[in-house]
């Protein structure tokens, strides 16, 4: 799924006062020529602080409050209608709102913007027309807005985690038996499994964090396992092996161990873009140690 398209709804930054003049070439100021009145601000949609994701630089991009039209005039004094359309392959002039992509990210004197075209039309009636020599115009964000690197945001779900969810990035392995554990006998390993974790951040930017986890198991004699496990809850490990998804049977006495990786992949959630999963899953890992005995026949009277 491309994560490159994002409406503008909730994508809005920075309020920003943008006014569309020409300035005429020969007759405004210099030569004497009476200077057409400039023309009105025209409003700008403000919805809050909102970032464009671009995946292939990893980055999220402030977010440009675009102009809702307004009127301008020409050197010639003619007033024209005006309207600015994000230059994205699925936006149109007569298609109300605008969708937003990362291939109209752009950057001027600094600052970081959308590129936009404008058009034009002297009445409703008319048909919108480009404006000829603003086919691409840098629209910027303004006031100091600087685009977020992902591995920012990486490192604040990486901080949370380990402040909050000490089950995730300290996982313990339960084993049992954890003490006479028996050759040819199943040895039962599980951990915690907390499920699906969610939660909110704020910086560097707001959004949301879904978490959820997978886990895999290497056992010391070649055995492996997948899932958190079960732990022994007095089922028959023996007569009931499927009970117990990881366990190993050691046919040899001496020392054991059982490691446990668990990886979390993550999804981010950033008003007006995709679910962005470019975050590199976190591995979490832990170990333990066991003693296997042989059994022995005992006489008894």
């Amino acid at each position: 799924m491309s994560r490159k398209f994002i409406s503008l709804s909730g994508a809005i930054v920075l309020m920003l006062y943008f006014t569309v003049m020409v300035v005429p070439a020969h007759s405004c100021g210099v030569w004497g020529g009476e200077c057409p009145p400039s023309p009105p601000t025209p409003e700008v949609d403000s919805q809050g602080v909102g970032y464009i994701y671009d995946s292939n630089t990893r980055t999220f991009y402030p977010d440009t409050p675009l102009p809702q039209g307004g009127e301008a005039i020409d050197e010639d004094g003619v007033v024209w209608m005006v309207r600015y359309v994000v230059r994205c392959r699925t936006n149109e002039s007569d298609l109300p709102g605008n969708v937003m992509c990362a291939e109209a990210i752009c950057e001027e004197d600094g600052e970081y913007g959308l590129y936009v075209r404008v058009y034009r039309r002297e009445s409703e009636s008319d048909p919108w027309e480009p404006w000829p020599g603003r086919d691409r115009v840098c629209q910027t964000a303004g006031q100091g807005a600087e685009p977020i690197p992902l591995a920012n945001v990486e490192a604040e779900v990486v901080s949370i985690l380990e402040e909050h969810y000490k089950q995730i990035t300290e996982p313990e392995i339960d084993v049992a038996p954890a003490v006479n554990a028996v050759v040819n006998l199943p040895v039962i390993a599980s951990t915690e499994d907390p499920g699906t974790v969610g939660f909110d951040i704020e910086n560097p930017l707001p959004g949301s964090v879904e978490a959820e986890p997978s886990y895999a198991w290497s056992w010391s004699n070649g055995s492996g396992g997948t899932g958190p496990g079960y732990g022994y809850d007095g089922t028959d490990p023996i007569t009931n092996p499927g009970h117990y998804p990881v366990h190993a049977v050691y046919t040899r006495s001496g020392d054991g161990h059982v490691d446990l990786t668990a990886t979390w992949e993550v999804t981010l959630y950033v008003d007006g873009n995709p679910p962005i999963t470019d975050i590199e899953p976190l591995v979490y890992t832990a170990a333990e140690t066991f003693t296997v005995h042989s059994a022995r026949t005992v006489l008894v009277d």
